[in-house]
């Protein structure tokens, strides 16, 4: 498109209306400017005010808690109350001049049950024996609280701070009043307000001005102080309800403008109502006091003069300044029109385009002149922006998942949860619809799918697993990556475990190797990974790495805090044969009963360290006591009830990050308030507390005792049912015998489905793995020696028994072709170890036989653990 130059009708077609135009908008403009300025004005006027108002309103308030101090500094006093106690009442209002004379009150009247004055320090013209409140003061008498409020006392209004004392007087306990005044009066607001605005006043509920204060320089205008005829004119106004106050009083909180005859300025009131936090009156028309006195207003006036002169100044600029912008304006349209107008247009339109998003917008223009210069640029720039709002649309979009990623990294201790967050982010970033995390088994070194998406919901086999490119990318520890070949007739790759066409798969890498893979994969043909995708799901991979990282060092951290809780365990149970095992057993009840009430795992695992730890303060009893074979006296049982308070104190220093201490302290506490050591009672006791109770209870009945033996399983369900509502929380009782009776069945059915799914190879596994290990835990505390003499034992009992076994540096071998049928290897294996349970126990005791069984049994994979708990190879004691 070529552009002529433009003629003289043009140039006035334009000039003229644009010359028009610039005068519309600088009138308008200028009006405009004038209204928000105007507005502003007020706005700032109106704040000042308002801050102005709050500050009055807080001072009053600090004015009011010092008196409601003060009072209670009076009704402390022991000259005051011996003077009451006497009858002396010359005594007691030289003791009131005392004390006036030390704090800051005007007055201090003391008024009996009555309401009578019977004494009184100030300047109030008040006679004694009379009732200064009101005539209902029995009423008032019954307020039995103490307030601070407004009122009027002998016609002057006070703040009073009115407070409640009983003395013991000649004629029984009599209850007085304590009333300490400050007087509203001018000086009184001078003192108080001074330099807060032009005036501070106050007034009472009718809106009729009581006490004002006029503050000449605040008054004045910014270059002088009021005249003494605008001070007579202001204080006259002031000192009547004259419109802009009347205005303020019944808009409370709201700024008013008005002006004053005889003042050569406006000003701005505003009027509060003045209410005290502890004022029993306020609002309230029936009490003892006059209805009106607890409402009552502050109003301040503000000098408006600053700010009219401001406005006056800037009104005058923004005239100035419009003039000339219609000049410059002008001009500049000129010079636009003779030159570039037309081009410009076509340009701010297609810039208007580009603003609202269109990026394809194009200018195309002919020439060699700076227009089509500007137009080829401004081609140029919306190709680019085009590209890079696409690019920067996909970063936006991953930064938004990565965010979204990494907060769902840190908010979960769920290993499956973490990752199947992290796989659903990755599918929304790549924008694919398939994908899946596979983790390496520690034990085995074999791939575990962990979360997938994409599969119609069926799990992929082993087989699938095993040819995935996750095999691949695990192994070598590189990203892998397919993509569709662009011809349809060439060699495809698909990934055995989606079926993804384009797939792209990277390692998780932490400071131990590759720990597994994450791959994400799409079915469209057409669909293409590059390296910048690779780059990004390895920054994915990173994050996945370090999250399971933290989670595996918590849970290694927690594992050892249970692992040093069940060794104090082991050391309380120590003490006690008869009690060995205890604190396992209580705490595998406890357990299944939070489980039962769905508790959180903050909470199950709080209650599983209590119960390992319940009886830690037992460590401060007396052995003769402990293991006494009868019945505790009553002396023996007092210092056995000691042991929850010792057990708490025991725990007290130590951080753990669970509270523990409060479950071990009350868990003898009974649901009827009869337990120790606080006797709480029904919901005081803890939750914890009262599982842990039910717990203990039924562990200790049906265990042995050195004076009885243990109560079968019905007898004791029912003492726990016949102490329920007692002793124990009815809803407890009831959900642990639903989980005793769920935890037999499931024992049943494991040991049952044990027998069908265990294969012979597993349960020989798991025999030796559990000897070698007890074996190696052994080692480790006894030392090679006694090590040493263990396996001779062993040896030589093997080969009395032709048994085909055999054990060399703690590694048990056995030819399992002479072991006899699979019913007949079960029953050896658990007679090997039960013999070489025996064989450490004579040396180290049973409880860390148990401690090294239980080691032995967690360092097993989780299948293993599960089998090994069916097989049922140790007994505990």
């Amino acid at each position: 498109m070529r552009f002529q130059p433009f003629g003289r009708h043009l140039h006035n077609q334009i000039v003229i209306p644009l010359l028009a135009v610039s005068l519309c908008v600088a009138i308008v403009a200028t009006v405009v400017g004038v209204f928000i300025l105007q507005g502003l004005i007020e706005d700032w006027v109106g704040g000042n005010a308002e801050q102005a108002a709050s500050t009055v309103r807080a001072n009053l308030t600090d004015v009011a808690r010092r008196l409601q101090l003060d009072a209670k500094l009076v009704s402390e006093q022991a000259a005051v109350k011996s003077g009451v106690e006497k009858g002396d009442w010359g005594a007691v209002e030289r003791a009131l001049a005392t004390i006036r004379a030390s704090i800051d009150v005007d007055d201090i009247l003391l008024l009996d049950d009555k309401g009578v004055l019977a004494a009184r320090v100030g300047a109030l013209p008040l006679d004694i024996g009379s009732k200064p409140l009101s005539t209902d003061f029995e009423r008032y008498a019954q307020m039995d609280m103490n307030y601070t409020t407004i009122m009027q006392l002998a016609g002057s209004d006070v703040i009073a701070a009115v407070r409640r004392i009983t003395f013991e007087t000649p004629t029984g306990l009599r209850t007085y009043t304590v009333v300490a005044t400050r007087a509203i009066t001018s000086e009184f607001l001078g003192a108080n307000f001074r330099g807060t605005a032009a005036v501070v006043g106050f007034c009472d509920a009718s809106g009729t001005p009581r006490a004002r204060y006029v503050d000449r320089v605040a008054a004045g205008r910014p270059d002088r102080a009021m005249t003494d005829a605008e001070y007579d004119s202001l204080t006259a106004a002031i000192s009547r309800v004259t419109p802009g106050i009347d205005d303020a009083l019944g808009h409370p909180d709201t700024t008013v403008m008005f002006r004053v005859d005889g003042v050569d300025q406006q000003y701005a009131v505003r009027a509060t109502r003045v209410t005290f936090t502890d004022d029993a009156t306020a609002g309230v028309a029936h009490v003892a006091l006059d209805p009106t006195g607890a409402v009552s207003y502050v109003f301040i006036v503000m000098s408006n003069a600053v700010a009219e002169d401001a406005g006056n100044a800037t009104i005058g600029l923004i005239t100035f300044w419009s003039v000339v912008a219609v000049l410059l304006l002008t001009g500049l349209g000129t010079i636009i029109a003779r030159q570039v107008s037309a081009p410009l247009t076509t340009l701010s339109d297609s810039a208007r385009r580009v603003a609202e998003g269109d990026f394809t917008a194009r200018v195309e223009m002919q020439g060699m002149n700076e227009v089509a210069e500007l137009a080829e640029s401004f081609n140029s720039m919306t190709e680019s922006l085009q590209e890079r709002t696409e690019t920067l649309t996909k970063k936006v979009l991953e930064l938004a998942t990565l965010y979204e990623m990494s907060r769902a990294l840190g908010s979960t201790l769920d290993l499956d949860v973490l990752l199947d967050s992290v796989l659903d982010s990755a599918l929304r970033i790549f924008n694919v619809d398939s994908g899946y995390v596979m983790l390496r088994e520690k034990a085995t070194g074999g791939l575990d799918l962990r979360a997938w998406r994409g599969m119609s919901g069926v799990r992929p086999d082993d087989r699938a697993v095993r040819s995935s490119m996750s095999e691949w990318v695990v192994r070598q520890g590189r990203p892998l990556i397919f993509n569709p070949p662009q011809d349809e007739n060439a060699e495809e790759h698909v990934d055995s475990v989606t079926g993804a066409l384009a797939a792209l798969c990277v390692p998780l890498v932490s400071g131990e190797g590759v720990i597994g893979s994450i791959s994400v994969g799409s079915r469209d043909r057409s669909y293409r990974f590059s390296s910048d995708d690779v780059r990004l799901l390895s920054t994915i991979a990173n994050h996945v790495t370090i999250a399971i990282g933290n989670i595996e060092l918590f849970l290694s951290l927690q594992e050892a805090y249970l692992a040093t809780v069940r060794s104090l365990a082991a050391a309380v149970d120590a003490k006690d044969p008869y009690t060995r095992g205890h604190s396992d057993r209580v705490a595998l009840y406890a357990k299944a009963i939070a489980e039962r009430l769905e508790l959180s795992g903050e909470q199950c695992t709080a209650l599983e360290m209590a119960a390992y730890l319940h009886d830690i303060g037992k460590i401060g009893i007396r052995e003769a006591i402990l293991l006494k074979p009868g019945k505790l006296d009553a002396e023996e049982m007092g210092q056995m009830r000691h042991h929850p308070l010792i057990g708490a104190n025991i725990l007290r220093p130590v951080a753990f990050p669970w509270p523990i201490a409060p479950v071990v302290r009350h868990h003898h506490e009974h649901y009827d308030g009869q337990g120790y050591p606080a006797g709480l009672k029904g919901e005081e006791i803890p939750l914890l507390a009262r599982i842990l109770t039910v717990a203990d209870a039924y562990e200790a009945m049906t265990a042995d005792r050195p004076y009885r033996s243990g109560r079968d399983e019905e007898e004791a369900i029912e003492e726990l049912h016949r102490c329920e509502g007692t002793h124990f929380d009815p809803r407890v009782v009831a959900v642990f015998v639903e989980a005793l009776s769920e935890m037999e069945d499931q024992a049943a059915v494991r040991r049952a489905r044990a027998v069908e799914e265990i294969q012979p190879e597993e349960a020989r596994a798991i025999f030796v793995a559990i000897c070698d290990g007890m074996f190696a835990s052994f080692r480790r505390l006894g030392g090679p020696r006694l090590a040493a003499n263990l396996e001779a034992k062993l040896e030589a009992w093997f080969r009395e028994g032709t048994m085909p076994y055999s054990i060399h540096n703690g590694h048990l071998a056995v030819e399992w072709d002479k072991a006899g049928a699979a019913e007949q290897q079960l029953e050896d294996m658990r007679e090997v170890i039960r013999r070489v349970s025996a064989g450490m126990e004579a040396t180290a005791g049973r409880s860390l036989v148990d401690h090294f069984y239980d080691e032995s049994v967690s360092a097993l994979s989780d299948r293993m653990r599960y089998l090994a708990l069916a097989l049922d190879l140790f007994e505990r004691m």
